[in-house]
C-alpha cells in the first residue's frame, strides 16, 4: 500500500521513456484477434499477480463494465497493480482490458500505463523545514536516484516479460479455439 500521508511530494516517472508520445499516453498495446476474447481479462490479471509477485490486494478495479448484446460479450475493465517496493516506492500499473466478440470469434486489447511513484510524507513540522527539504533532495540524488534507476529497469524486465507471455497466451488462444 502506498504511503498514507496528508500532505505528501510525489515523484513520478514512467518505466517506458517516452518516444515522442504525450505524456499520459499508454505505453504498450497488445492488440487480439480471434476465439474466445473475453478470456484476455482473467488471464491478463493472472499474469500480472504471477509476474508481479502481487496479490489480490494489489489490484484494484476502477472500471468494470461486462455485458452480452445479441449473442455477443463486450467488455471494458481498468485496473491498477499497486506494488510496493519499499517504504516510499511502488509500482502503479494501469492496466485497460476491452474486447467484444464470441467463442468463435471476436477482438480485444491490453493496453498498458506504468509508472514508478515516490512519495515522500511532508506531516510533521519538521518534514516540512527547509533543513529537512535540503537533507532529502541531497539524500535522493545522491543515494536514492541509482535505487530509483534500478527499479524502472526492474520493471522494464517484469512488463517484458508480461507482454511476452500476454502474446503467446494470444498464440494460444487462436489454437485451442481455432
Amino acid at each position: 500500500m502506498p504511503v498514507l500521508a496528508r500532505m505528501k511530494m510525489l515523484v513520478e516517472e514512467e518505466i517506458y521513456p517516452p518516444k515522442g508520445t504525450a505524456k499520459g499516453s499508454p505505453r504498450s498495446i497488445h492488440s487480439y484477434v480471434g476465439p474466445n476474447p473475453g478470456k484476455l481479462y482473467s488471464k491478463s490479471r493472472e499474469l500480472m499477480k504471477g509476474i508481479f509477485n502481487a496479490t489480490d490486494s494489489d489490484i484494484h478495479e476502477e472500471i468494470y463494465d461486462w455485458g452480452v448484446s445479441g449473442e455477443k460479450e463486450k467488455f471494458k475493465v481498468r485496473y491498477f497493480l499497486q506494488k510496493n517496493l519499499d517504504k516510499f516506492t511502488y509500482y502503479i500499473i494501469r492496466v485497460d482490458v476491452k474486447g467484444e466478440g464470441t467463442e468463435k470469434s471476436g477482438k480485444g486489447s491490453i493496453t498498458i500505463r506504468p509508472l514508478l511513484r515516490t512519495e515522500y510524507p511532508q506531516d510533521t513540522l519538521w518534514q516540512r523545514t527547509i533543513f529537512y527539504e535540503m537533507l532529502r533532495v541531497f539524500w535522493h540524488r545522491i543515494f536514492y536516484h541509482n535505487k530509483r534507476r534500478e527499479y524502472i529497469l526492474e520493471g522494464r524486465r517484469l512488463l517484458s516479460m508480461f507482454q511476452q507471455q500476454i502474446e503467446e497466451y494470444f498464440k494460444d488462444l487462436r489454437d485451442q479455439y481455432g
